[in-house]
């Protein structure tokens, strides 16, 4: 029987990694308030996760409680995976988990390591889950906030709130996959559970590729071509209502604090004065996360389109890349609000203005499903290559 450990807020919680259904918890250390790992008193025993027998609080026969797991996608509209929860779900709590791997040092290149994510994004991570957070308790809801593991908080959390599925958006790296993998692994087979994933950040789907992913143009002006004649979906309604949090939850889990710069090993950067003013050229100091700041961004953005002499003077990756990345913004919504615009004003300058937004959000289209399909395409392929090399040379 071996140990993992996973923070929550200021809670260390320990646990057995080694059995599988009917498996019993371990301890809580440095608990405060009330203990993660404790049981609530209307609960019977907990003999697993997502099992049929796993219901400490599942009292009502019928009922659905889900997990929505926040990713790169920190915002409540065009969400997929919160909303397909909200749908399928009686109750849902939403999670997020800060990796400490992401906060570490990447592998080694020509002999030096690189920090995978530096004091500013870490900062701008920071306000954007605050900003998640608060968003969703206006709506009546929660997010809990761990320092952990994907793999190991998710289902420690499944466990206690006797969960049913897991939602959450996919990702296009190798890591990331692999995460998500580890985790769909501990919540369908290890636990019985179903695990929903689905795909995003983008401005079309990937599953409406002419072409597929496995013969995806290598060249954006082969991928243009390709993509010509191709119609976004359409984004998703932001839910006015979300399901509440599952019946006991706030007994037995703490939502857990928001980590600070030093809680993920950053210090807080000190600024010259010759500093201060490169990083206010490059909008630093004005670059706050979160899907609210992100709305007021996308409205800012499209008055200076309107007030532009020039279509495409405006800069795309300083006025509104950054909430794009994190997911703070979805590339539909952006798109949308343009096209609103251009049903407004049908004059030729709308019109440039979206033919440069298109082709802007087109080329992210492009470097994500081309990364996409390295992880899925070319790396499986790639290594079954070496291991029939390897088993040859043996």
């Amino acid at each position: 029987m071996s140990k993992k450990c996973v923070r929550i807020g200021s809670t260390t919680i320990a646990y057995a990694t080694s059995y599988r259904r009917g498996f019993a918890p371990l301890s809580a250390e440095g608990q405060r308030g009330v203990p993660l790992r404790g049981q609530c008193p209307m609960a019977g025993t907990s003999h697993g996760m997502f099992g049929a027998n796993s219901k400490p609080y599942k009292c009502i026969g019928g009922r659905k409680v889900g997990i929505v797991w926040f990713r790169n996608d920190l915002r409540l509209h065009d969400h997929e995976a919160l909303s397909r929860a909200t749908a399928e779900c009686s109750s849902m709590l939403p999670v997020y988990c800060f990796d400490p791997r992401e906060y570490g040092e990447s592998r080694p290149q020509r002999g030096r390591k690189y920090g995978k994510t530096g004091p500013y994004r870490a900062t701008f991570l920071i306000d954007a889950v605050t900003d998640l957070r608060e968003r969703l308790r206006q709506r009546g809801s929660d997010l809990v906030v761990a320092v952990g593991k994907p793999e190991d908080v998710i289902p420690e959390i499944g466990r206690k709130i006797g969960a049913d599925a897991v939602y959450c958006h996919t990702e296009v790296t190798y890591e990331e996959t692999q995460i998500e993998d580890r985790v769909k692994s501990a919540v369908v087979e290890d636990n019985g559970g179903a695990f929903h994933s689905f795909w995003t950040n983008t401005l079309h789907h990937v599953e409406d590729l002419p072409c597929g992913l496995e013969k995806l143009p290598q060249s954006f002006d082969e991928f243009k071509s390709v993509m010509e004649g191709v119609e976004p979906r359409h984004s998703i309604d932001e839910d006015e209502s979300i399901k509440g949090l599952p019946l006991g939850a706030r007994m037995s889990i703490q939502m857990g604090e928001i980590p600070t710069l030093e809680d993920l090993g950053f210090s807080p950067p000190r600024m010259n004065e010759e500093a201060d003013e490169q990083q206010e050229s490059c909008g630093f100091s004005s670059c706050q996360g979160g899907e609210s700041e992100a709305l007021k961004q996308l409205r800012k953005f499209v008055q200076e389109i309107v007030s532009s002499s020039k279509p495409g003077t405006t800069s795309f990756s300083g006025s509104i890349a950054p909430w794009l990345a994190s997911g703070c913004l979805s590339p539909r919504k952006m798109l949308e609000t343009v096209m609103q615009l251009d049903d407004k004003s049908p004059s030729n300058k709308s019109k440039s203005s979206l033919n440069w937004i298109q082709f802007e959000l087109l080329w992210r289209d492009f470097f994500r499903m081309l990364t996409k399909r390295y992880t899925d395409v070319v790396l499986p392929k790639a290594r079954h290559v070496l291991q029939s090399q390897q088993q040859c040379v043996a």
